[in-house]
């Protein structure tokens, strides 16, 4: 409850307030709890206005007037719809639900707050909320979004780069060579094909159930790969952006997707699965396609049951993802450099596209062939 005006109080700071006329006390603006601040009424009236400009967010009457006050979450909204790979796409739906699920986290208690009222200690206190690797993505995040903040003038710092980094300890295991052909031995056909494309070419999960055939002509595969973001635990993901990569199909390659191939069903993906039933998905285009979700899924089923990893665990056991890391060893084990074929660059990337500029390709040879028996 505020407290009425007068001659005697009318200098006192917000939430001070005179005990049985000798001493003071201070209100705590948000739990109403009040607290002693002695007798002396210059150090009380110093300590309320200090205590004040910590605990409320003061209404910025400039910034009323001329509209320029922005709020956290309106902010992230604008943020969302405007973030952009490196090449000019938009960010994959994928991706985007990822960060809205960080967000929504943050909207419950700093949604309403100004953009620039944030603090290193606010930021703190959200991060210490999380596991190493939660936290590490949603400091990625804040530090994206303050960063656009700056530019744009709204904020004049950064609180989440001052933040401190903490090591993430790598609990997901590597598959080897007879791990992988046992998950292989045990799967159906359509993830054998998926597994064999992902070891020959070293692509990802979301590249390999998004290739079509239309991607294929003139004696290669036309990848325009889907990373945006790097990856913590992938030694191999050393920078941001979708690669253009153009894989030179070899008499290895041709099998796998000579093997792809059916006289069943007319399907314009290269991976793909024939259901047991027609049904509708909004996020299908066609009844056969292979949802990203669903092979990690699938995938992570067969491991279970082939028990290729009986003494892994819980997050200890590889997902389909690991497959490329096992593919980009076998290249180097052979003497071939995977950095291209992966679609990494230590340098510049040479492939852009840009408006009014052409798709410049990053030729590529497969560098093994299969080593299952």
């Amino acid at each position: 409850m505020s407290r009425s005006r007068n001659a005697g109080n009318k200098d006192l700071p917000a939430n001070l307030y005179r005990d049985n006329g000798k001493s003071w006390r201070y209100r705590h603006p948000e739990t109403g709890k009040f607290h002693s601040m002695g007798s002396n009424k210059a150090i009380a009236v110093q300590a309320a206005r200090k205590l004040n400009s910590l605990l409320i967010q003061e209404e910025d009457y400039v910034s009323s007037v001329t509209g320029k006050a922005v709020s956290f979450k309106d902010f992230c909204e604008q943020f969302l719809e405007e973030k952009r790979r490196k090449d000019g796409r938009p960010i994959s739906d994928n991706t985007k639900n990822n960060y809205q699920i960080q967000l929504n986290r943050i909207f419950k208690v700093w949604g309403n707050k100004s953009l620039d009222s944030i603090t290193l200690k606010m930021v703190n206190d959200q991060l210490d909320e999380l596991t190493p690797s939660n936290r590490k993505a949603l400091r990625s995040l804040l530090c994206n979004i303050f960063d656009v903040a700056m530019s744009k003038g709204i904020c004049p710092d950064n609180p989440a780069r001052i933040t401190l980094t903490k090591h993430v300890q790598r609990q997901r295991k590597r598959h080897t060579v007879a791990g992988l052909q046992q998950i292989r031995a045990h799967s159906p056909l359509w993830l054998q094909n998926a597994i064999d494309l992902s070891l020959l070419t070293t692509q990802r999960r979301t590249d390999i159930v998004a290739l079509r055939w239309t991607d294929i002509y003139d004696g290669y595969i036309h990848i325009a790969q889907q990373k945006t973001t790097t990856d913590s635990f992938d030694e191999f993901e050393v920078m941001e952006g979708a690669g253009y990569v153009r894989i030179k199909i070899d008499a290895e390659l041709q099998k796998v997707l000579d093997r792809c191939k059916s006289a069943k069903v007319v399907t314009p993906f290269v991976i793909y699965q024939i259901p047991k039933r027609k049904t509708k998905n909004a996020n299908k285009e066609h009844w056969t396609q292979i949802l990203p979700q669903y092979l990690s899924e699938e995938f992570l089923k067969i491991v279970k049951l082939a028990k290729a990893y009986p003494d892994l665990k819980g997050r200890q056991i590889p997902t389909f993802h690991e497959i490329r890391s096992l593919a980009i060893f076998l290249h180097k084990k052979a003497g071939r450099s995977a950095q291209a074929l992966a679609g990494h660059s230590s340098v510049k990337m040479t492939e852009h596209y840009e408006a009014g500029h052409e798709i410049v390709w990053n030729d590529v040879d497969v560098g093994i062939a299969l080593p299952f028996a």
